[in-house]
């Protein structure tokens, strides 16, 4: 136990360095201009401010979940030992849930993490996915914009990287187009209610989500449905 405290230790301390990839620099500029002050400047040209002191301090802040579209992460979730108070485990043993970029080499991260946990430490992949992307030049994708600016004008629509689980990987590893489209519109004092104790969502959207997504439909295969 003595010896995997220390290497998660050591993982804690580890800097995962920050990088933007054009992808998140895209979706940075695409949101900037719905931000406030300093972050409408930085999302702006997020590249050229990732380094500058205090910025990736203040944006775990402002919004956790664009803090996590800046660098790896990897986060130690579970953690295994003895059953019994007073018997020292003949083995020990930690599971972390880490998100890398789209263009992280997995290999590479695994010697990474080899060099940070140290030779002790024995390494399992339980689950890992490919990054796919789907291509926002599709009759869905531009069907999903008209339907959404149509019922919200003024609104901003922005191709996402989302740095959560999602099941369309399963779907785009097969060559179908996905995309993680909800048509409701969360207040941001609910966002961080989701997969929370106070998760929810208002009468208004569900009835005005029902309603676009039937539009959404309907529209679509009007329109012979190509993806």
């Amino acid at each position: 136990m003595t010896e995997l405290i220390d290497a998660l230790a050591r993982l804690r301390a580890h800097e995962l360095k920050p990088r933007i990839i054009p992808a998140v620099d895209a979706y940075l500029k695409g949101i900037a201009a719905g931000q406030p002050e300093p972050w409408h400047t930085r999302f702006q040209n997020m590249a050229a401010y990732v380094d500058q002191p205090g910025v990736l301090t203040e944006l775990p802040q402002y919004d956790p979940a664009l803090a996590t579209l800046t660098r790896n992460t990897c986060s130690i979730t579970r953690l295994m030992g003895s059953d019994k108070i007073n018997v020292v485990p003949p083995e020990a043993g930690a599971e972390l849930d880490c998100r890398l970029l789209p263009d992280q080499d997995p290999q590479a991260w695994l010697a990474e993490m080899k060099s940070v946990l140290g030779p002790q430490v024995e390494i399992q992949v339980i689950m890992g996915f490919t990054p796919a992307v789907s291509s926002a030049d599709t009759d869905l994708y531009r069907t999903l914009k008209s339907v959404t600016l149509e019922n919200s004008p003024g609104a901003q629509f922005v191709p996402r990287v989302q740095g959560g689980f999602t099941g369309s990987h399963f779907f785009r590893d097969l060559g179908i187009t996905s995309y993680g489209y909800v048509a409701t519109a969360i207040p941001q004092k609910d966002e961080r209610g989701v997969h929370g104790n106070d998760e929810r969502i208002s009468i208004e959207n569900v009835r005005r989500g029902v309603a676009m997504t039937l539009e959404i439909v309907r529209r679509f295969a009007a329109e012979g449905g190509i993806m």
